[in-house]
């Protein structure tokens, strides 16, 4: 089948097509630069300038999303305009199928712009007359992930902030592999029937945010560590300090998520026909230092 994927730089956009190319589809990359086609969603938000990009497609796959709110970069363009119009434009260009991956936890009631966005995009797509399904995968896990180096680097300082005081560090996540989700969405594509639905996909086991902080240390060798509780309004305080830094991590909207263990019907062993990989499964995916000892 003949395929683009939008946000094909991103770590699971490249994911994505690698899995894609693996079955023998005919990928085309759309991203802001350096890729087949050059697509912004910053300023690309109209069907008539996207459907250039998708004509003579069977499927279109989005990939793109942004954690934190950046020169130009809005959850409103990216998450939910960028989505209605490239929507708009496979309904005009009769693509079969749009795969768009959005976040765990939209449609729950969670605040917050980011999610709302998510939202929003999800709704955009679901009035077109067109095939989709909507991807909601958890913590993605990949040394390439800005989330996962995050995650490495502090589990490995002397001192560790754990959120909450009534149960410190005792947000619940299911990390889930990169790779795996990029397996999914291929399987996705390849569907003979009708979807037109929310496909939620998580790791194989639910762990504690401490769990997961103790495995990456001890994964880096790392001794004993100080662990200390922080009242949940001085980790929001925290993260909004933390925007005024070059980083696409921490925000007061990745704190709600955090805080709200965000819990899907996970499809994954379906999609994959096998259970997916666990966190230390599959060395090349996790950071150079944990990598060495799983």
């Amino acid at each position: 089948m003949n395929i683009v994927v939008f946000g094909a730089h991103g770590v699971l956009g490249k994911a994505v097509c690698q899995a894609l190319e693996r079955q023998g589809h005919r990928v085309r990359r759309a991203a802001r630069q350096g890729a087949h086609l050059a697509v912004d969603f910053r300023v690309d938000l109209s069907a008539a300038t996207l459907r250039a990009a998708v004509q003579g497609m069977d499927i279109v796959v989005n990939t793109t999303g942004i954690l934190i709110e950046r020169e130009g970069d809005t959850w409103d363009k990216v998450h939910h305009a960028a989505v209605d119009a490239l929507a708009a434009a496979c309904e005009a260009e009769h693509v079969a199928r749009i795969v768009h991956v959005s976040a765990l936890g939209a449609g729950t009631g969670l605040g917050g712009g980011y999610m709302r966005s998510k939202l929003a995009g999800e709704q955009a797509l679901a009035r077109r007359r067109v095939d989709y399904a909507i991807v909601r995968p958890s913590l993605l896990v990949d040394e390439a992930c800005a989330s996962t180096r995050l995650f490495t680097a502090l589990s490995a300082l002397p001192v560790i902030a754990l959120p909450g005081l009534r149960a410190p560090g005792g947000s619940r996540i299911a990390p889930v592999q990169v790779a795996d989700v990029a397996d999914c969405i291929a399987a996705i594509v390849a569907h003979p029937k009708a979807l037109r639905r929310v496909i939620e996909l998580e790791g194989p086991e639910r762990l504690t945010y401490r769990a997961m902080l103790e495995w990456l240390r001890a994964a880096q060798g790392g001794g004993r560590a100080l662990w200390v509780p922080l009242p949940w309004w001085l980790v929001r305080a925290a993260a909004w300090l933390a925007l005024a830094w070059p980083q696409r991590v921490i925000s007061p909207d990745t704190v709600r998520m955090l805080r709200a263990s965000c819990e899907g019907r996970s499809e994954t062993t379906r999609w994959l026909r096998r259970e997916p990989l666990a966190l230390d499964a599959q060395p090349q995916a996790l950071p150079p230092a944990v990598a060495g000892i799983a």
